[in-house]
């Protein structure tokens, strides 16, 4: 592959630092959308991923030139409003600040320009209410939790219902895709409650941040992965920073998800400095604890941030490092239940710490054929649970369920919950968390089977 030679030269003079004063500024911001959509352009290296890219590269063939620079600003936000956040072009491209001059990290750069929309007045007004109201995660998971019954008769209406299209049209969300159920006792209320496990051998100790995901919906995610932990010598705890903020930061809102970050950080740090790893079962949040902290809060914070950076595992990820260390190993004593044969999705999120291939590894320890395959489901982040991303998420969705379908598994394990859901849309298979399926393999996970036939 040769360099791109056609792009504006030198790199971002602002970088991707949202506390430098040209970080919004609509003139720099679209001044780096032409440099990066150009090298792009050349490259085309992502062009298989998602829709985003074929769209960019037809845009710009649209002129003789293939010149990004002759890009209007409508054709810029048409291409920053269609990415959904998978990582996985970042993943795979030689030309991000760690390894080129160039300086290429389309998600980052996608959003610098969500926040300069947000600030200068671009972003709809309908745009941001909805923002605001994917922002108030907790408030809304506490809500539908403790209401239960009511939200669930709310979010289990048929898809394209006149009371999902009704409720769409008040809060944004999608009134097609398939949503997880409230549960009455979330999963920091089932953990607090449970029966002590004495663990004479300690191999470690980690503090569970559940995501809002698994602490309010999928808790059968939570409790297989503290059954999974435990049954290895692993003492849990659960935190108590909220919601990671993702969907503020997605929106553009960087006041809200600056507020948030220095909130989690202080607890996260705190509890990351009594001796625990952090484990996050859902990787887009786990990311946003590794990266977006350390940007995000104010100086006096970072050291803080870095260290709940430096702490922070996806739920495989750990127990994979915990089996490849010298001194310690996983109880591979498995006679449950295991599937035969499984299509592990990787996550573009873990890709930049080598730690995709940990869900597939611990997945053959338990005793599956385990084929990987890579592809983003339209829905790993909030983006495609917007109604105004209906079509593109569910393109997307529709994709990957034809490739895994091609495997023809048993079961498919994705960790993130969110393309769990996406897939069983699409495909008539059981769609688990990595720590689902272990914990199945174990034989101790009959929350994950009440939990299925509801």
């Amino acid at each position: 592959m040769t360099t791109p030679s056609s792009t504006p030269s030198a790199g971002p003079s602002v970088g991707f630092d949202p506390r430098h004063d040209a970080y919004v500024d609509e003139s720099t911001v679209r001044n780096e959308l032409t440099r990066v959509f150009q090298v792009c352009h050349e490259c085309r290296r992502c062009e298989s991923y998602c829709t985003t890219f074929p769209s960019l590269f037809e845009l710009i063939e649209r002129r003789d030139d293939h010149d990004a620079g002759r890009l209007t600003p409508l054709d810029q936000d048409l291409v920053v409003d269609s990415c959904v956040q998978c990582n996985l072009c970042s993943a795979s491209c030689p030309y991000t600040p760690a390894l080129h001059e160039l300086q290429v990290d389309v998600p980052r750069l996608v959003l610098r320009a969500k926040a300069m929309q947000h600030a200068t007045g671009i972003t709809s007004w309908r745009s941001k209410v909805v923002a605001r109201s994917f922002g108030h995660a907790d408030l809304i998971g506490w809500t539908g939790s403790a209401a239960s019954g009511l939200a669930n008769r709310v979010v289990s209406a048929a898809p394209g219902s006149f009371v999902r299209r009704l409720v769409a049209r008040i809060t944004g969300v999608s009134a097609n895709r398939r949503l997880r159920l409230y549960r009455a006792e979330r999963f920091t209320t089932w953990f607090d409650n449970r029966p002590r496990v004495l663990i004479g051998n300690p191999q470690g100790a980690v503090t569970v941040f559940p995501t809002c995901l698994v602490e309010y919906r999928n808790t059968a995610i939570g409790a297989d992965l503290v059954k999974v932990y435990e049954r290895n010598g692993i003492e849990c705890s659960t935190s108590s920073a909220g919601c990671c903020g993702a969907p503020s930061l997605q929106a553009g809102d960087l006041d809200r998800f600056a507020k948030i970050a220095k909130r989690n950080v202080k607890a996260l740090a705190s509890e990351a400095r009594s001796g625990t790893d952090i484990v996050v079962p859902q990787p887009g949040c786990g990311a946003i604890l590794r990266s977006a902290y350390v940007d995000h809060v104010p100086a006096k914070m970072r050291l803080d941030a870095e260290l709940v950076a430096a702490r922070t595992y996806d739920a495989s990820e750990y127990l994979m490092r915990l089996h490849r260390a010298d001194d310690t190993a996983l109880d591979t004593d498995f006679r449950g239940e295991t599937f035969d044969r499984v299509t592990s999705v990787g996550s573009g999120h873990l890709t930049d710490r080598h730690a995709e291939f940990d869900s597939r590894d611990l997945l053959r320890l338990a005793g599956a054929r385990v084929e990987q395959i890579r592809g983003t489901s339209g829905i790993e982040t909030p983006w495609g649970l917007r109604a105004d991303n209906d079509a593109v998420a569910d393109e997307l969705a529709e994709r990957l369920a034809r490739r895994i379908a091609t495997t023809s598994p048993d079961a498919v394990a994705a960790d993130g919950d969110f393309a769990n859901a996406a897939v069983s849309e699409h495909l008539d298979i059981e769609a688990l968390h990595p720590m689902q399926i272990v914990a199945r393999a174990y034989g101790i996970s009959e929350h994950a089977r009440r939990d299925h036939k509801r």
